[in-house]
């Protein structure tokens, strides 16, 4: 479909660059048009990769959960509405685990390996958020 969700996103950015921030005087508006902007740029990228972060992270933090003795059911598939349904719930079981857990430094040898396992699944979900992160909240403060 053309034009794209991106190219109608980046349409209305360059609008606000070159059409509407000249135009404000008054410095609150322009910082919140600056920050609507910013949002923007990160939607931007969102629109195009979010179904396959969102699939491989569902993935992962299925294997996870599973690993530690969870039994995550196996929905998968469906559109992007479905693969946030399932992440939320995904997110929810492995908060749920990370507040049960108790006080680094005072937990059994098993609990410590289950902090370990937990800790490098939040790093993998980083790594893979990133691109939906970075360049957009790099830019110039609002």
């Amino acid at each position: 479909m053309r034009p794209s969700s991106r190219e109608l996103i980046e349409s209305i950015i360059a609008a606000i660059d070159t059409t509407i921030l000249p135009a404000i005087a008054e410095q609150q508006a322009a910082s919140s048009l600056r920050a609507a902007r910013t949002l923007l740029e990160h939607l931007a990228v969102r629109v195009e990769i979010e179904p396959d972060v969102l699939t491989a992270d569902n993935r992962d933090a299925a294997a996870v959960l599973a690993g530690l003795g969870d039994a995550p059911d196996a929905g998968e598939g469906g559109g992007v509405l479905a693969l946030r349904a399932r992440n939320a719930a995904l997110q929810t079981a492995i908060d749920q685990r990370l507040r049960a857990m108790p006080i680094a430094g005072r937990e059994s040898p098993g609990q410590a390996e289950e902090r370990r396992v937990l800790r490098a699944y939040l790093e993998r979900r980083l790594a893979r958020e990133r691109d939906m992160i970075f360049p957009a909240f790099l830019g110039t403060p609002f």
